[in-house]
């Protein structure tokens, strides 16, 4: 890649003063020699930057003289920046409040176009033990099954656990299937006295914990 006034504009630490268009353009220059073109074409299919990084593999194949080698590159970044708030979130000692389950499952949702569920493993200090993808698709007793939960529980020596996943509608409003499903949760770990200490609803940057929301009263 050729090194111009771009490129250094970038290098001396002022992308503020670039505008979308050409920061798209610089980072296409990785895969193809008309770059500025195909940063034409993109933008006008995906209106703003956030549409391009959510835009799937399909929806870029399907803009005219993209490749797979700029395909590629536009779905690495996202990944890159899930996994840089990953790293970050893990620098988390011990997550002992709602807010904290939230910070710290945020980033695994983050560009999810579908429906994810993961489970938080937590010793009796807060520490976090393991933190798996354990189901896909609606939050319901088939998609979230109580075997595996409670596998995963036992398998870590979880002394609590926090149940996530996210709505991709764009509302963090639990549903009443979110109710059911947290109630049975709960009682099925209480049996094994393993805690279920929250259940968080992501959409987009946002969350709410049920727990905080008054959820949990409402199941006695």
């Amino acid at each position: 890649m050729k090194t111009d006034g771009m490129t250094r504009r970038f290098l001396r630490g002022v992308p503020d003063a670039m505008t979308d268009a050409e920061l798209l353009e610089l980072l296409l220059r990785f895969s193809t020699d008309d770059a500025k073109a195909l940063t034409e074409r993109i933008l006008a299919q995906c209106p703003n930057i956030a549409a391009v990084i959510e835009a799937d593999a399909d929806t870029l194949r399907s803009i005219e003289g993209i490749d797979e080698e700029s395909v590629l590159l536009l779905r690495l970044v996202p990944e890159l920046h899930r996994r840089y708030f990953l790293s970050r979130s893990r620098d988390e000692k011990r997550l002992t409040t709602s807010a904290d389950f939230g910070r710290f499952l945020l980033p695994y949702f983050y560009g999810a176009r579908d429906e994810m569920v993961y489970l938080l493993l937590l010793d009796a200090a807060g520490k976090v033990l393991n933190c798996k993808l354990i189901g896909h698709g609606s939050v319901n007793s088939a998609n979230v099954p109580m075997r595996r939960v409670v596998q995963e529980a036992l398998t870590s020596n979880a002394s609590g656990v926090v149940l996530a996943h996210n709505h991709p509608s764009g509302v963090a409003l639990p549903s009443k299937e979110d109710a059911d499903l947290t109630a049975r949760l709960r009682d099925t770990l209480d049996a094994l006295q393993i805690l279920l200490l929250d259940h968080i609803v992501v959409a987009d940057d946002d969350f709410v914990s049920m727990r905080e929301s008054g959820y949990f009263h409402r199941m006695y």
